[in-house]
């Protein structure tokens, strides 16, 4: 009698990375993925928790710079102005930074999104 082996096929290849920023200073998040990059179609939500219905920081309040040199230096850079970030409390939340290109929606980041607390708000 044969066994069955076991297969197993991830789908999932977004990659963690845990962010740590500060309450009402300018977030900008410069990325480079080692490939060329949509320069479309990006969205960022931060979140309580991964099921909260609603969002901390929602997508519309960053901004997407796609930035395509030769294949193998692509940046992406998301950006949140001051005043977004003085609006939210400080604290331990998650994100997740997805792109939509056509039809194909691929999640390249997610983690932990923690905001430190500021003593100077401007």
């Amino acid at each position: 009698m044969s066994k069955a082996s076991k297969t197993t096929v991830n789908l999932d290849t977004a990659a963690r990375l845990d962010v740590i920023c500060r309450k009402g200073d300018t977030f900008t998040l410069a990325l480079d993925f080692g490939k060329e990059m949509p320069t479309s179609g990006w969205a960022m939500d931060v979140r309580e928790t991964d099921t909260s219905a609603t969002a901390i920081i929602e997508d519309t309040s960053f901004s997407y710079t796609v930035t395509n040199g030769t294949k193998t230096n692509s940046k992406v850079t998301v950006q949140a102005a001051a005043t977004v970030m003085a609006a939210i409390n400080s604290g331990l939340f998650v994100y997740d930074l997805q792109n939509t290109d056509n039809s194909t929606v691929k999640t390249y980041l997610f983690g932990t999104f923690k905001v430190n607390e500021d003593v100077t708000l401007v």
